[in-house]
């Protein structure tokens, strides 16, 4: 590690001492520019609250800026990586990933916002992926117009780089769970009346390098689409259209010019003790000479015994991805998920959501106040036996070959997450996955073991 890299991480730990002091009063979100630091405001005004002051911290008329970020170490340990098919780290793989950005506002309708990010990994035996290393490079760089007011009626336009996520990530997320995150090289429009929004947006992914400031756009890859929400008391839906384009697609039947559309739903909410996260998608279009033909049913469905100890709840997550049934004809049936969340299924992230349908019985438990528990044992199929397997990232793990079997494996975790104090959190978590017989007929004999223990600070 260079002494450079040292100053910057030294820097940005730092920085979010000093400016994390006053964490308890911020609402984190899942993408930093959305997070909501009105209390944090209104502390500085009243309270006269300096170290609340960093947040939508005037610095001239009508302008503000507010300054945050975020710090994240993780350690893994995978036994058997992919049931045995990938190199053996011999102590396990050490990450950390930190971001700092500054959030400037001027006047009621104009914004900039800027995020650095950087991500590093020591221990793999195969050397660092795409996903596990990015020196340094911009996570979000926009501009954004917004029209006057934060309540209903608004329209508003953000044009640069930026992650984007909708709806549960089964089809768009920012992945959270690897070491690098998704941006995109994006223009989106969004409109806000009562109780929907509107998002219109063209993007192409950024392609990750692991040097600074390296990172471009795809020039294989783009997606277009209309994502709409209605938000509402016991029932909220999603409905959305995209139009999803690679040069350069991969598939069992070969490689060829893809050009396909997703048509989906999305129903969630709940009225207690229920809760419910239906989802539901179909695709069309071509691969090459060769029509698409694939859908996809995700539904998770709870119930919280609130008056017991712990306020367990009880879940069954079943989902289904359909595969193609026959790589020599002129159909596609494999679903492309597009750029879903990165550890779909769990930590371990070995398993992608092609060609599948699994049925994952969950609990969550509240050990304390601060501490809560999860537990899940998933079953994996194959939807179509003449496809194969897939990784979280589209790529294929096995081909179907001449295999017929239809399970794939079994895989039982264990989980905790603490909130240590406001802005730090941690996780562990232990899991273990038998092969099915699909994948010990073509190879994958070894039984996967894996922990992961992270520390995550947001400031």
């Amino acid at each position: 590690m260079s002494t450079g890299e040292v100053s910057v991480r030294a820097a940005w730990l730092g920085i979010s001492l000093l400016l994390g002091a006053d964490a308890a009063l911020a609402q984190f979100r899942p993408l930093r520019f959305d997070d909501d630091f009105s209390a944090q405001r209104q502390s500085c005004v009243e309270d006269n609250n300096r170290i609340a002051c960093w947040k939508d911290h005037p610095i001239a008329d009508h302008v503000r800026m507010s300054i945050g970020g975020d710090l994240r170490w993780r350690y893994e340990h995978a036994g058997n990586p992919r049931y045995g098919l990938e190199r053996q780290d011999r102590w396990g793989v050490l990450m950390q990933r930190g971001s700092v950005f500054a959030d400037l506002r001027l006047g009621e309708h104009w914004r900039g916002f800027a995020q650095l990010a950087s991500s590093y990994t020591e221990g793999r035996a195969a050397g660092p992926s795409p996903v596990d290393e990015n020196q340094l490079d911009p996570t979000n760089l926009f501009v954004e117009w917004r029209s006057a007011g934060d309540g209903e009626g608004s329209i508003g336009m953000r044009i640069g780089i930026q992650e984007l996520q909708f709806g549960s990530g089964r089809a768009i997320d920012a992945r959270e769970g690897p070491n690098v995150r998704r941006s995109f090289d994006a223009v989106r429009a969004y409109a806000i009346s009562g109780p929907w929004r509107v998002d219109a947006f063209a993007a192409a992914p950024r392609q990750h390098r692991q040097g600074s400031f390296d990172d471009a756009r795809s020039q294989t890859q783009a997606l277009r689409g209309i994502y709409a929400t209605r938000t509402g008391g016991v029932t909220s839906l999603d409905v959305y259209a995209l139009h999803y384009e690679d040069t350069v697609a991969r598939y069992v039947q070969g490689v060829a010019h893809e050009r396909r559309w997703s048509l989906g739903t999305r129903v969630f909410g709940g009225r207690k003790p229920w809760d419910w996260n239906w989802e539901f998608a179909v695709q069309g279009g071509r691969f090459g000479d060769a029509e698409i033909r694939a859908w996809s049913l995700a539904t998770d469905t709870g119930y919280t015994f609130d008056g017991a100890a712990g306020q367990p709840r009880v879940a069954l997550l079943f989902a289904i991805a359909s595969g193609d049934k026959d790589p020599d004809d002129d159909r596609l049936g494999t679903l492309n998920a597009l750029y879903p969340r990165g550890n779909y299924f769990g930590d371990e992230a070995t398993l992608g959501p092609r060609n599948f349908f699994n049925i994952n019985p969950a609990l969550t438990l509240r050990l304390a106040p601060r501490v809560q528990l999860n537990a899940s044992l998933d079953f994996f199929w194959r939807h179509s036996t003449r496809d194969g397997v897939y990784a979280p990232n589209g790529m294929l793990i096995q081909a179907a070959g001449d295999s017929r079997a239809r399970y794939v494996a079994t895989i039982a975790s264990l989980g905790t997450t603490w909130t240590l104090a406001p802005g730090w959190s941690s996780t562990a978590v232990v899991a273990y996955a038998q092969p099915g017989a699909f994948l010990r007929e073509t190879g994958a004999n070894d039984a996967l073991s894996f922990i992961s223990l992270s520390l995550q600070y947001r400031f």
